[in-house]
């Protein structure tokens, strides 16, 4: 009786003893993202090292080169395959166009882009990230706040390119006691023209275009600006270091935040089909606004 029960015992063992030998079985790995940077350049990396900070998933860079190919300087071959990955991210307009062109259904994502419903390509899904366009009601908002007096706001623009800007803002600055006065800048034969009258402003608004890039004519009309005391207001650090009182600065770290929670937001099952507006700062030239306000 004793040796029948010691080998069921020995018997059972040897069933259940490769179940304790076998390793478990490992989990799935994670694929992580694949970030396309446009250019290497500051604002983009530092808006990628923001998406790197949040993310917890591996972030994978890749460039593109001048022919518009990507590349990678770490692992993966240097190839950008779609399929290795949970995720896209297109930092940038030439970004945003390339990864557009890529079949298969890994979600995508963009940030660093202005304008970016006007890029997307026809039959795709809906775009979700993060624009660099400030709602014209936000900008208005800041102003403001550091500007309680504000009620003539001249905007500098070409047609060409913003005036359905311009129309879309009167509105939303009406309603906050604000009247915007176009100083239209016109392209003629080898030179711009600026038509519009500064006399009477509370302030002059910079808004990106294409037209007014130059760095001469910013600079030309921040001094005039100045020289009236009247605030100009830019969208980027170039402006305050031109001499302009205050400026739009977009939080590209927070930026990069912004769209790791969409990418987190992805990843645990939910959807994305949102535009979001980036975080930004008014930040104030205190030498030229002590100078506008006469205190030197």
């Amino acid at each position: 009786m004793g040796d029948r029960r010691r080998r069921s015992l020995f018997l059972l063992l040897l069933a259940v003893l490769p179940f304790f030998l076998c390793p478990a079985p490992a989990p799935a790995a994670e694929k992580g993202v694949a970030v396309l940077l446009s250019r290497e350049i500051a604002p983009y990396v530092v808006m990628v090292e923001g998406l790197e900070a949040r993310l917890r998933a591996p972030v994978h860079r890749f460039f593109l080169d001048e022919k518009g190919s990507p590349y990678s300087l770490g692992g993966h071959g240097g190839q950008l395959l779609a399929g290795e990955y949970d995720a896209l991210v297109a930092v940038g307009p030439e970004a945003l166009a390339y990864l557009q062109t890529l079949p298969g259904s890994v979600p995508l994502l963009f940030a660093m882009v202005l304008n970016p419903e006007k890029t997307r390509k026809p039959g795709k899904a809906p775009l979700c990230g993060v624009s660099l366009n400030i709602p014209a009601e936000a900008q208005f908002a800041a102003l403001l706040a550091r500007l309680p007096g504000l009620r003539r706001l001249g905007v500098l623009f070409d047609p060409a390119n913003n005036q359905e800007w311009f129309a879309a803002a009167t509105a939303p600055a009406a309603a906050r006691g604000i009247e915007l006065v176009p100083l239209r800048v016109e392209r003629q034969v080898g030179r711009l023209e600026l038509v519009g009258d500064f006399a009477g402003l509370d302030a002059i608004l910079f808004i990106p275009d294409k037209s007014i890039v130059s760095k001469a004519v910013i600079q030309h009309v921040i001094k005039q600006a100045v020289l009236q005391r009247t605030p100009a207001v830019g969208y980027n650090r170039f402006f305050v270091d031109s001499g302009a009182a205050l400026s739009l600065l977009i939080d590209y770290r927070r930026v990069g935040a912004q769209v790791a929670a969409q990418v987190e937001r992805l990843q645990a099952g939910g959807k994305c089909a949102e535009i979001l507006a980036p975080e930004f700062e008014l930040a104030v030239n205190e030498e030229v606004w002590r100078k506008i306000k006469g205190e030197e």
